[in-house]
């Protein structure tokens, strides 16, 4: 299996590119034989691949991560290690995202590097030259971002939303654009939190740099596709069948929504 794999590549029907960046489970057998075998991998966008299968298939363009978060994570800043060891500021983690440490020994910073020359910057070059190949024939982009999530006890402030949006309070994309994507979502009877605690990573605050992209980070909650219970530090083997049908027929829903406004847009003549 490659690091990771881009479908459509070169098809150019819609100004849009999805990105799953947590979605990969691989962990090559080198880095693998050195992990702490009772830390559980937490924390992925488990199944999140299967989930948004249809995308490809609707002929958009999409790139979506093999590799686990754990080895090279490319939604964070390319920082080589920060000194409190937190995953949201490591490309590389040195602990999982419940604290707990992943090897006996500290990685090198030679060890840090190469991963982040194998497995982060490739992903990231990949993005670009997809970003490039849009701009051939649009004018302005959509770089959207997905990823799941479960609930977190900590945040005391938040209610459990089925949604997370991330534009970084409207500096990513336009507060119209959040907000269409909002009201979609409340049609389909789910709630949705506005920028928190996810205001987007590197990927969505990177790209949506550019004026002409509209870069978003779309979080689901585990408990509308994976299984409707508490989730806990561990790694997930399965999913409710029933209720992750649902989510994919939903959600296969809201994204032909957004083809028809598409087309919309292209078609309205501009003064």
């Amino acid at each position: 299996m490659q690091n990771f794999d881009c479908f459509n590549p070169d098809l150019n029907d819609f100004p849009v590119i999805f990105s799953l960046p947590h979605s990969g489970t691989l962990v090559p057998d080198d880095i693998a034989e050195n992990l702490n075998k009772n830390v559980p991998l937490s924390n992925t966008d488990w199944f999140l691949k299967e989930l948004y299968s249809f995308l490809p298939e609707m002929g958009f363009t999409v790139i979506q991560n093999n590799i686990n978060r754990y080895v090279a994570d490319p939604n964070r800043q390319n920082f080589e290690s920060s000194l409190d060891n937190n995953y949201r500021h490591n490309v590389v983690y040195q602990e999982n995202t419940f604290g707990h440490s992943l090897y006996v020994k500290p990685l090198s910073k030679e060890t840090i590097e190469q991963r982040i020359n194998d497995f982060y910057l490739p992903y990231h070059a990949a993005i670009e030259s997809l970003i490039r190949k849009k701009f051939e024939t649009f004018e302005d982009i959509y770089l959207i971002d997905l990823h799941s999530f479960f609930y977190y006890p900590r945040f005391e402030k938040m209610s459990p939303a089925d949604f997370v949006i991330g534009n970084d309070y409207d500096n990513t994309s336009s507060k119209a654009e959040r907000l269409w994507l909002t009201n979609k979502l409340f049609e389909h009877n789910y709630t949705v939190s506005d920028n928190f605690p996810f205001t987007g990573g590197k990927i969505t605050k990177h790209y949506g740099k550019n004026p002409h992209i509209n870069s978003m980070q779309i979080e689901i909650r585990y408990n509308k596709y994976i299984e409707d219970r508490d989730f806990i530090e561990e790694e997930l083997t399965g999913f409710n069948e029933d209720l992750f049908n649902d989510a994919q027929e939903n959600l296969k829903l809201l994204v032909k929504d957004f083809q028809d406004k598409i087309a919309i847009q292209k078609n309205t003549p501009t003064n």
